[in-house]
């Protein structure tokens, strides 16, 4: 048996209840952006430093947060390391093993920090696919979508100069009736 008074929809659409409204919620403070390139992070491999700053320089005009550091280091790092799993198979080859081949390991590493590398940079909006789901998707200074919404636009214009003054389909012309007739 529930405890307690049972819930009453006409109090829940009327905002009576003990939760407060959107409007009278507490604004939390907006977490500072940054203005510039950070420097990267000491524990960052030399080689994955020039993807720390690649991934920064896209992500500053966006917002970049101070949390959003941790992702991008990992971002980075993850970038570095499947570069260097690539340039070992491709020194070592696709299979080893002295009692048998068997598939070299690095290819693991490989395709694991591929795999984590597209998580964060989905995460991160670095993809063609994040950047059209943001609405961040730039195509020669246009967004895709007004890009479209202008093409037809254009399209229906010349239609119409074309045509003169757009006409009943045919449906929808009024019949005569017998009395016209």
């Amino acid at each position: 048996m529930a405890k307690g008074r049972p819930p009453d929809p006409t109090r829940a659409r009327r905002h009576t209840g003990h939760r407060p409204l959107p409007a009278q919620w507490a604004p939390v403070g907006a977490p500072d952006v940054l203005t510039q390139v950070p420097p990267p992070p000491k524990s960052l491999p030399a080689g994955a430093r020039p993807f720390w700053e690649a991934a920064c320089a896209e992500l500053l005009p966006r917002g970049l947060h101070p949390t959003d550091l941790m992702l991008v280091e990992m971002l980075a790092t993850a970038i570095y390391r499947h570069r260097q799993a690539g340039e070992y198979v491709a020194q070592a080859g696709l299979l080893e093993g002295e009692d048998g081949l068997r598939a070299n390991p690095a290819l693991k590493v490989e395709k694991d920090t591929a795999a984590t590398y597209l998580r964060l940079a989905e995460t991160l909006g670095l993809t063609p696919a994040a950047r059209m789901r943001l609405g961040v998707m730039q195509v020669t200074g246009q967004s895709a979508l007004l890009n479209l919404v202008r093409r037809i636009e254009a399209q229906a214009a010349a239609a119409l100069a074309r045509d003169g003054a757009p006409k009943r389909p045919a449906r929808e012309r009024k019949r005569p009736t017998k009395r016209e007739a």
